[in-house]
């Protein structure tokens, strides 16, 4: 091949290659569009679209308000979607791509509790501080029970108590905050670093109820939660089920028969139980019971209202998530507290022992008037605050 030849090659080359860079910049860019779609669910413009509709309204809607969602709905394509979140590089992408949306909505949330805030003027909130330090990483939590506290007080066991033997929350004891002064209408401590973020992670209340009366029903809870609600809880609302004072003390005594035989099974075979013993049939306590035990003007932190028991108005926290909202405020939440590499823990954690959404009214009976007006009146500030629907 002469000279002339060789050098004629060249456009063609050229003109090939940059053939090839535009083509594959091209295919390139619609590739990465259909895969941002596929994880824009809330920016997206198709508002036609029934899936996407229901995907944006699955993280608006309080786990309660879901099951009417289904009486309009088949959302089987959002359960589907939520499944595909269970794969930690989906969940990741997913987040990357709705990250501004999820920070706006948080955002929004915590300038909705500084406006309730404002309207409250001197009520009280509980006594004692349940903030805890975690100054070595920055961070400051107040555990709000049955909304993923357990996970958390577990992680923070794990990483900062040499203890294994027990989770129970009071290894952390010695970190919980001392009230000191207020400053600017924020509580200051005086063991807490002045740069610590605080946060904490709430839920629907009767959710949290749920949640707790499932709870309730292991034997080992039944144990733990005897003095404290449990056993009053089911005696009281009971005892009018029994016809005599004879049969009143019988099934007494098999009602304490049974919760020893709970404290000491490895000693004790299981006692006999009288199909007609109100006390045992069943052997636990219902949500019915439990909302009559708090009416009583019975105070735990299990069900307290959590603008009350982490007196979120004088405490000023950074972030407050909502557990409905998680996996994706979780993941914002750990992006923004360093917490960041130590998802795939939170990930492979069940975040409480009963369902975030879904049938969990379906397996108690529904709330009457009453009760609902109740539940209204005890966690009024827990609905204005986070947005959630009796």
């Amino acid at each position: 091949m002469n000279s002339r030849q060789h050098q004629s090659t060249y456009p063609k080359k050229f003109a090939q290659m940059i053939l090839t860079i535009i083509l594959f910049c091209i295919g390139g860019t619609y590739y990465f569009s259909n895969r941002a779609q596929d994880f824009q669910i809330y920016s997206t413009s198709d508002k036609e679209n029934l899936s996407v509709k229901l995907l944006q309204t699955f993280y608006r809607y309080s786990p309660l308000e879901l099951q009417k969602l289904d009486e309009l709905y088949n959302i089987s394509k959002v359960l589907d979607y939520r499944e595909r979140l269970s794969d930690i590089d989906y969940l990741d992408n997913f987040y990357y791509y709705n990250k501004e949306v999820i920070e706006t909505n948080i955002n929004n949330r915590m300038k909705q509790i500084e406006k309730v805030c404002k309207t409250m003027g001197s009520e009280i909130p509980y006594t004692n501080v349940h903030l805890y330090q975690m100054n070595e990483i920055g961070l400051s939590w107040c555990p709000v029970f049955k909304a993923g506290s357990t996970t958390w007080k577990n992680y923070f066991i794990k990483r900062f108590v040499n203890i294994h033997f027990t989770n129970s929350l009071s290894l952390l004891e010695d970190r919980i905050l001392t009230k000191s002064r207020m400053v600017g209408g924020k509580l200051m401590y005086k063991d807490e670093k002045i740069t610590n973020i605080r946060f904490t992670v709430v839920r629907h209340p009767l959710s949290r109820l749920i949640s707790h009366v499932h709870n309730a029903a292991k034997d080992n809870e039944m144990v733990a939660m005897k003095d404290s609600w449990i056993y009053n809880a089911i005696y009281d609302n009971r005892k009018g089920m029994v016809n005599s004072s004879a049969e009143l003390e019988t099934y007494k005594s098999e009602f304490d028969r049974y919760f020893l035989w709970l404290t000491l099974k490895k000693v004790y075979s299981k006692p006999r139980i009288s199909e007609r013993n109100p006390f045992l049939n069943p052997p636990y306590p219902v949500l019915n019971e439990l909302i009559r035990f708090i009416r009583t003007g019975r105070t735990n932190g299990h069900w307290a209202p959590a603008w009350r028991w982490c007196d979120i108005c004088c405490n000023r926290y950074d972030y407050i998530i909502k557990l409905e909202e998680e996996p994706l405020e979780l993941w914002f939440l750990l992006d923004k507290v360093g917490l960041w590499s130590e998802r795939r823990y939170f990930h492979g954690t069940k975040a409480n022992s009963s369902p975030k959404f879904g049938n969990e009214t379906q397996e108690f009976p529904p709330l009457n008037n009453d009760q609902r007006n109740w539940l209204r009146r005890y966690y009024d500030h827990d609905f204005e605050m986070f947005d959630y629907s009796v």
